[in-house]
This record gives C-alpha cells, structure tokens and sequence, in this order.
C-alpha cells in the first residue's frame, strides 16, 4: 500500500506519519529531506525565504516510490502521486493559528496558511488531482489526540473509513 498525508503546515503530518509507518513497517517518505538532498527547487522566495520547488522534478523522483511506502508533506496534494490512499489532516482554524504561533511563524505566514486551511486547499487539490484514479481521498480532524487520529487512520487502512472520505469536515468549530 502506498500512503499519502498531506495538510496545511501544523496539521500533523509529520507526527502522524512516522507513527503510522513505525506501526504498519512502511517506508518512511520525507519530501522535505528530499527536496534538499536532490536541490528540487527552482528559486527561493525573497519574501518569506521560501524554497520555491520544482513539482516536475520532485514528482519524477517520487514516481517509482516502493510499495509499503508512506509519504507526507503539504505538497502531495500539488501532483499526481502513485498513491492508494490520500489522508488530508484538518485542523479548526484557532488550533492552527495555535499550533502556528509556537512555531514562531510570522503574522503572514500564518495568515496564508489559515487562509489555505479555510478555503479546504489540500482536500480540493487532492480530490482534483485524484478524481480519476482509484485513490481514496480521506479527511482526519487533528483536533484530538493521536491516539484518536491513529484508531481513524487504522479504519480508513482497514476499508472500515467511509465516514473520513472528504470532504467532510467543518474546521471553522471551535476546538
């Protein structure tokens, strides 16, 4: 099986990830670490210092992904990825803005990315991008704890998670 996770910055993928390939014994796919040991972008962003990346070029390099692999990073929602499932991590706005803030992101930035979060950006590019293939696109609210995200992600691995296929989740709760 080969896994996507994708979500606005703060959302959880990075945690959700590893614990679901440390559980599943799945390859481990860091786009990030990708992106800099290949130099898989174009130009960096004088605003924000941002590495603008090539998504031809990392899609390429991620094409011939092993099976058993997961992959995660706010990007694979950008390109049409050999994937079987797409989880999109969700996240109310206020926790966002929350889980932003102890980054020490600036005012911006977090901004952009509740603005992203707001308009459902990764669920809509995921559903786009994978409407006509056979991957799932599914919605997980990080709002609880991880033992809680972990038993839903293993319903959607199960086949037992037609209540997470997106879009279903309303992030403008309260948390």
């Amino acid at each position: 099986m080969r896994i996507g996770i994708t979500g606005v910055p703060g959302t959880g993928k990075t945690t959700l990830a590893k614990e679901i390939a440390k559980l599943h014994n799945l390859n481990y796919i860091d786009i990030n670490k990708l992106i800099e040991e290949k130099q898989l972008w174009s130009y960096i962003d004088p605003v924000d210092n941002a590495k603008i990346v090539n998504l031809a070029a990392l899609k390429r390099e991620l094409q011939n992904m092993p099976d058993n692999s997961i992959v995660e990073s706010h990007l694979v929602c950008e390109m049409e990825l050999p994937l079987d499932v797409v989880i999109v991590l969700r996240t109310p706005l206020k926790m966002l803005e929350y889980r932003l803030s102890k980054r020490k992101y600036d005012s911006a930035k977090i901004r952009s990315n509740i603005y992203s979060e707001l308009l459902d950006y990764c669920t809509e590019r995921a559903l786009r991008r994978y409407k006509e293939k056979e991957t799932v696109v599914y919605e997980i609210n990080t709002a609880n704890n991880i033992d809680k995200n972990m038993q839903e992600i293993k319903q959607i691995l199960n086949n037992d998670g037609d209540k997470f296929r997106a879009p279903w989740i309303d992030i403008s709760k309260e948390f």
